[in-house]
């Protein structure tokens, strides 16, 4: 699975939207009102699971959740 689809799936579950609603332009900070503190919670949970990796909370920024395609940067920069 390439990290763009693992970022859809990841966000699809969290934000409860149809995967068909997202592509690598859509916009994530701002885009949803259900996107919020718990939701990054989610979504940090599940990239660490899916790849068996840990994030650290210096980590995380609101620049990898500006997009998909910021979120699927990410991951990629994960699965090394």
């Amino acid at each position: 699975m390439s990290s763009l689809d693992l970022a859809i799936k990841i966000l699809a579950s969290n934000l409860q939207v149809e995967r068909q609603e997202l592509s690598a332009e859509t916009e994530v900070l701002g885009g949803f009102p259900e996107f919020n503190s718990l939701t990054i919670v989610g979504i940090i949970g599940a990239i660490e699971e899916e790849l068996d990796c840990v994030i650290e909370d210096d980590e995380i920024s609101t620049e990898i959740f500006a997009t998909v395609g910021d979120l699927a940067q990410f991951i990629e920069s994960k699965s090394d």
